[in-house]
């Protein structure tokens, strides 16, 4: 994957990704003056592997490169997405280099420190493990002993972290790593013994690697785009959330995620969560 050395970004040509959702103009008219006059929509696209978001030649695909353009189709703004490392959304949002970010973030406290969100799907996690090696955790105890990583910057990092903790006389290594490839390219070389990622992910490295599975059901709950905490973030949260409303009540946020193979996680509607917030309860 080819990066921008300065920045640690790639930006997209958009352009011919794909056909954008039909504008909406009730809900266009709810974004804030200056992103309505700049015609652009800033998207950071993490790079979580697929089905979510993976690069294919010259084009990013996955289910958060269709929301993107859909979600920036109906608000009637062109889609301008960069490839990151996950670790470099928030701070991303932060510096302004974007407006909003995906990664199927959880909406936790410390989150809500720094950015908004806007919930759009829902999943659990599960243990990526090397079908050979028998080892198979269930549940987060099972980590003790073993080494195992997440991606930097995920929930299921600190959730390893909050674990390894707890190992008692029988302590747990945890490393992070910058992506899913990365962390699958540890596991198969035996410097990991599972790594914790989204159900997902470890669908598709199934689907990839036939020596590879998938071991319990950790947490979950709704997963969110991140929107930049800025002047314009009251209204551009409402414009989001009415955008997928809008994708969920038409049936193309369905089409979305039949298309790739994401439809176990579909959300009934968007829910918004800033500064000040109550994060949703999960099961980690």
């Amino acid at each position: 994957m080819m990066l921008a050395a300065a920045a640690g970004v790639m930006v997209m040509a958009t352009a011919d990704i794909r056909e954008a959702a039909a504008k909406v103009d009730s809900v266009a008219a709810l974004l804030p003056k200056s992103i309505q006059e700049a015609g652009v929509l800033r998207i950071a696209i993490p790079d979580v592997g697929k089905p979510l978001a993976y690069k294919e030649g010259a084009e990013l695909k996955g289910m958060d490169p269709d929301l993107a353009q859909a979600v920036a189709g109906v608000l009637g703004l062109k889609a301008e997405l960069s490839l990151i490392p996950f670790a470099a959304a928030l701070t991303g949002l932060q510096s302004n280099k974007f407006d909003v970010s995906y990664g199927e973030f959880y909406v936790t406290a410390e989150r809500l420190k720094v950015a908004d969100f806007v919930t759009n799907w829902q999943d659990y996690s599960s243990f990526l493990v090397v079908k050979s090696k028998g080892y198979a955790p269930t549940a987060l105890a099972d980590v003790c002993g073993h080494i195992v990583g997440a991606m930097a910057g995920s929930a299921e990092l600190e959730t390893l972290k909050g674990a390894a903790a707890k190992c008692a006389g029988n302590a747990a290594t945890v490393s992070a790593f910058p992506s899913v490839s990365n962390a699958i390219l540890a596991l198969n070389s035996g410097r990991v013994d599972g790594v914790l990622i989204n159900r997902g992910g470890a669908q598709e490295a199934i689907h990839l690697d036939g020596t590879l599975s998938a071991s319990g059901e950790i947490g979950g709950g709704p997963t969110a785009t991140a929107v930049a905490r800025t002047e314009n973030s009251a209204k551009l949260l409402e414009a989001i959330k009415a955008a997928y409303d809008h994708l969920i009540q038409s049936g193309e946020y369905a089409k979305i995620l039949e298309k790739n193979d994401t439809a176990y996680g579909a959300a009934k509607t968007a829910v918004i969560y800033k500064e000040g917030s109550m994060p949703p309860k999960y099961g980690f």
